[in-house]
């Protein structure tokens, strides 16, 4: 008969112990991860005057600037997420000159086959979600 106070004595302090560290209710919580992710990439603008990679840039010519607005939207054209382009950025692509504006756009929702990335009120460009959410850049070139 001790031993069974005992051990129903032992049981109620583990009991009482753990559930102050909330292991007891763990398995309440949910398991699903957030669905949204980090869309990272860039404007690519050729036309840029030639210079040391890396230094800022601006090609003036195709509209093309600092804080211009980016948009993420889903192929029915519903606005997922926004945001603004970084300063440019010279880059060297063969014997041409390019000025990149980068932009990174965190909390895009999952869910989606494509997701389509327009820069100041041009034309979409459409990239696969598969790339995006493994972090590969999505590019839009700029003639």
């Amino acid at each position: 008969m001790r031993r069974f106070v005992f051990t129903v004595i032992a049981v109620a302090a583990l009991c009482a112990a753990l559930s102050g560290c909330g292991w007891l209710r763990a398995g309440g919580a949910s398991h699903n991860k957030p669905s949204g992710f980090v869309l990272r990439g860039y404007v690519t603008v050729a036309g840029a005057p030639a210079g040391q990679p890396g230094d800022p840039c601006q090609v003036s010519t195709a509209g093309i600037t600092a804080n211009a607005p980016v948009r993420v939207t889903d192929p029915p054209d519903h606005t997922l997420a926004t945001g603004t382009l970084r300063a440019g950025v010279l880059a060297v692509e063969g014997s041409a000159y390019r000025c990149n504006f980068a932009f990174e756009l965190p909390g895009v929702p999952g869910g989606h086959n494509t997701y389509e990335v327009s820069v100041d009120d041009r034309q979409p460009v459409s990239f696969p979600a598969v790339e995006l959410r493994q972090d590969k850049p999505a590019v839009i070139t700029v003639p």
